[in-house]
């Protein structure tokens, strides 16, 4: 069981603490002194470590930043060099003139039914919103 008797000497107040075991004098303003000190220390070493997780996040923060600026810039370029080609393949488009033949070899490798050149009648119409129907024989 543990007794604790409170008294003063001269100017300074003591405490003696009985455990059981042992038996103990304590200056009572030298254990508030330790106690704050203590309390200061975490409270110190807490908020330093909290500034330091701040301290990283934010540079992490800062590299990713950096690490998708410059996926944009290069997304940007390739998007120039990607419409450069765009433009080219459309000019290439145009001077290429269309076989009819080659378009009916890649339909059938791409496994579908595309009418042959004979099955197919192309004609011109001058003014005229008329369509024409033909019957298969």
């Amino acid at each position: 069981m543990k007794t604790t008797m409170d008294y003063m000497v001269g100017n300074t107040a003591i405490q003696i603490v009985n455990t059981g075991r042992k038996i103990k004098i304590v200056d009572v303003e030298k254990r508030a002194v330790k106690k704050r000190f203590w309390k200061r220390f975490f409270m110190v070493s807490f908020i330093a470590a909290a500034l330091m997780v701040a301290c990283f996040y934010v540079v992490r923060l800062e590299n990713q930043k950096v690490l998708l600026d410059q996926q944009v810039y290069e997304l940007q370029a390739q998007v120039k060099d990607l419409e450069k080609e765009n433009l080219v393949m459309e000019k290439q488009n145009e001077e290429v003139p269309v076989d009819y033949q080659d378009i009916y070899n890649r339909a059938l490798g791409l496994g579908m039914k595309f009418p042959t050149e004979q099955q197919v009648q192309t004609y011109t119409v001058e003014k005229s919103t008329a369509v024409r129907m033909y019957s298969a024989e």
